[in-house]
């Protein structure tokens, strides 16, 4: 599930995962546009969430994500793309 408000900020809430990315990848602003994703609503997540933030930095370099859950914190890190999200995460 995604929402866009007025800010742009877009807010991912749920699963983000290999079930759901596919439907997510049909949601998403206009990709040059997106500057802030917002995962705070995030519940799961696996290797498959974590390639489609991937996939949203190769196509915006300008996007920012915050309050990336610990779980996609891991997953970066194990994957050794831990570097790649730190740049794109706002700071606390």
């Amino acid at each position: 599930m995604s929402e866009l408000d007025s800010t742009q900020c877009w807010y991912l809430t749920g699963e983000l995962s290999f079930e759901t990315v596919g439907t997510l990848a049909k949601q998403i602003p206009d990709k040059k546009q997106l500057p802030l994703v917002d995962l705070s609503q995030v519940t799961r997540s696996d290797s498959a969430g974590l390639a489609f933030l991937i996939e949203l930095i190769k196509q915006n370099e300008a996007v920012r994500f915050q309050h990336i859950p610990p779980q996609l914190l891991s997953l970066a890190t194990v994957t050794g793309v831990e570097d790649l999200l730190a740049v794109h995460q706002l700071a606390a």
